[in-house]
């Protein structure tokens, strides 16, 4: 009770606003100001436990596990308030549940599992994490590379091509465009990241190193992505081209 007595405040003070701007707003425009809010209570939420991102130790303190399970049962609170649905229809008149079980949202709930490992552990995971992370985007690349097509693609059997492509997609139902739609979104929020890993090992002071160390390769890793995109861009758009009368002459 006195948990929930904290935060009753905000819920009051999120009723009231709420009843104002349901008088004038569509329902749409309704559900994306209330899913813009749930970033910032997400945001807020997760400025408690954890300090911003950096590649040096920080002078916030842990929370104990007593204040972990405080934070957590608020963020339980917040999400049925957002949610809204009706006890007796079970009609969910707030923010869908998908939308509120954002990438954010589920960072924040691998804080449980996360949080009292020890230094060592975290760091361990961390590696796994990052080593996984590249061999992805090595494989990523790999599969999206641009293909050479020969002419035996072009003219007649190229459009021919093409409309049964347009054919096949057309003849999609929109249930299994959704389906599509939701697999890839659950991929993303189960996409591992050690970006909470980092954020809680800057609370360990004996991480120092390995801090430094992993902000050196994170940048060294951005500057090959960046590299490897500017020549995927350049490949895609027929690379560099030389014309017959720009040939030096004998």
């Amino acid at each position: 009770m006195d948990i929930e007595a904290a935060v009753k405040p905000l819920f009051n003070y999120f009723n009231e606003n709420f009843a104002i701007m349901k008088q004038t707003l569509t329902e749409a425009a309704m559900v994306m100001v209330m899913t813009r809010l749930w970033k910032e209570v997400l945001g807020a939420i997760e400025g408690l436990l954890v300090p911003p991102l950096a590649d040096k130790p920080s002078t916030q303190k842990p929370v104990s596990q007593q204040e972990l399970d405080i934070v957590f049962r608020w963020l339980e609170l917040l999400f049925e308030f957002f949610h809204s649905r009706d006890e007796e229809t079970g009609e969910v008149l707030g923010v869908p549940a998908d939308v509120l079980k954002s990438p954010k949202y589920h960072e924040l709930a691998s804080l449980n599992f996360f949080y009292f490992e020890t230094t060592e552990n975290l760091i361990r995971t961390s590696e796994r994490m990052t080593s996984a992370t590249v061999q992805r985007a090595q494989q990523n690349n790999r599969l999206s590379a641009p293909a050479s097509l020969g002419p035996a693609f072009g003219g007649f059997m190229g459009q021919a091509s093409m409309r049964r492509t347009k054919s096949i997609m057309l003849s999609r139902n929109l249930g299994t465009m959704k389906k599509a739609k939701e697999e890839k979104r659950k991929e993303a929020q189960a996409d591992p990241n050690d970006d909470m890993i980092l954020r809680i090992l800057r609370m360990r002071p004996e991480a120092t190193t390995y801090l430094r160390d992993r902000s050196r390769q994170r940048e060294r890793l951005a500057a090959a992505a960046a590299a490897e995109m500017i020549v995927r861009q350049s490949l895609a758009a027929g690379g560099p081209r030389f014309k017959a009368n720009n040939l030096p002459r004998r």
